[in-house]
């Protein structure tokens, strides 16, 4: 699968862009998985510093730019239960 560049897809203007570059998502696959995730469009919508309706109507543009089963992969929600912020706890060893 090819990523599709934010910048490929119409209606995304520089600004937009880079405030979603700056937080990391560069791709249309990216936006819609993160869409997909609970308070994605929220988060979007605050990267983006727009509405969560202007935010949504940015996300179906990407969507609109995907094949339907990169789109419908990319929709799938996923179980991020296991996975914790990154650190981990001192084992017994180092707690001094």
């Amino acid at each position: 699968m090819s990523d599709t560049p934010l910048e490929a897809v119409a209606g995304w203007t520089a600004q937009h862009l880079s405030r979603m570059k700056a937080a990391w998502i560069t791709t249309a696959e990216q936006l819609v998985a993160l869409c997909a995730t609970d308070d994605g469009l929220r988060s979007i919508s605050e990267q983006l510093q727009v509405s969560q309706g202007e935010a949504k109507r940015l996300v179906e543009l990407a969507r609109s730019a995907l094949a339907p089963d990169v789109r419908a992969q990319m929709e799938e929600r996923v179980d991020t239960s296991n996975y914790g912020l990154g650190a981990r706890r001192p084992s017994d060893d180092t707690k001094r």
